[in-house]
């Protein structure tokens, strides 16, 4: 049983260590892109709130964002499908 519990153990260490992977590559891809957002949680949620673009919280660690305004639709993908999500986003309503 012990080797049991040191697999599952394992599984969760990488499970993390790719989480705080995809955070730190989707954190800088978003920066990089010059858009205005805040971070929340300690980095774990991008929040994005420009004046004629949806209202958007991004969750770098997994990839997926939503949008908080009217539709309320949520969205897989990573930063750089957000990006050009967002780019093509037309003023909301």
């Amino acid at each position: 049983m012990s080797e049991q519990t040191d697999y599952f153990r394992a599984i969760q260490q990488h499970r993390r260590d790719e989480h705080a992977n995809q955070k730190q590559e989707n954190t800088t891809a978003i920066a990089n892109s010059g858009l205005n957002f805040r971070t929340t949680n300690n980095g774990e949620c991008l929040v994005f709130r420009e004046r004629g673009k949806p209202q958007v919280d991004f969750y770098p660690s997994s990839g997926r964002w939503r949008d908080v305004g009217p539709s309320k639709r949520n969205y897989n993908g990573g930063a750089e499908a957000f990006l050009t999500w967002y780019a093509g986003q037309k003023e909301s309503a």
